[in-house]
């Protein structure tokens, strides 16, 4: 049984080895706002489920490669997990698959587009969505991401279009900020944390 001199020393140690893990460590605290820009009232869950959804390549508006891999395999990776009973075909296929078709141009232009400068032509989402055999196409974009006042501050959109009628049925974003706390001065947080956050919640608002 401990003194209670021993028993003082004891949960000092404790609390000093606690007070240390923290302050090395840190905390990371992630702040995001979803945004639902438009959602077509006829799209239903049942609908993605039984006519799939063929997924693009996540674009990026910056350059950096290292970025991009990880955002990517992050984003697919959670939209497996979280909508795992819609039948989605992954970039890899859906680009083996335009080659295939003969639509690659097409769909380069789709997954290169600037959701803030481009609208995808009619022609392209029908011609594309055909070679897929998925009646939904699914494209997400990554943009300013960058450190801003010491934080991790990253966009991620997506739209989902109708290939049969060429038109968007949904589109949402995620605004998302990380940085670490109990760290001065404050330091960013990882991207991926701040990615899996923003993609985690973006995914689960899908109709």
């Amino acid at each position: 049984m401990l003194k209670h001199g021993s028993l003082f020393r004891y949960s000092g140690r404790i609390s000093f080895f606690v007070l240390t893990l923290l302050l090395f460590n840190g905390c990371a605290s992630i702040e995001h706002i979803y945004s639902q820009n438009y959602k077509k009232l006829a799209l239903s869950h049942s609908q993605l489920t039984r006519d799939g959804l063929a997924v693009l390549p996540l674009n990026f508006t910056f350059e950096n490669e290292l970025y991009s891999n990880i955002a990517q395999t992050i984003f697919l990776k959670n939209l497996k997990m979280i909508q795992r009973d819609i039948d989605f075909m992954n970039p890899n296929d859906s680009a083996k698959m335009a080659k295939e078709s003969g639509v690659y141009d097409a769909y380069v232009q789709l997954s290169h587009m600037d959701f803030k400068k481009d609208v995808p032509r009619e022609h392209l989402i029908r011609k594309v969505g055909r070679a897929m055999g998925k009646r939904f196409l699914l494209i997400p974009e990554l943009s300013d991401a960058r450190l801003s006042e010491g934080a991790t501050q990253l966009k991620l959109r997506v739209q989902i279009w109708d290939a049969e009628i060429g038109e968007i049925v949904w589109e949402a974003s995620e605004e998302t900020r990380g940085y670490v706390v109990l760290i001065f001065p404050q330091t960013a947080a990882p991207l991926e944390k701040v990615m899996e956050v923003a993609s985690i919640d973006l995914i689960r608002k899908m109709p």
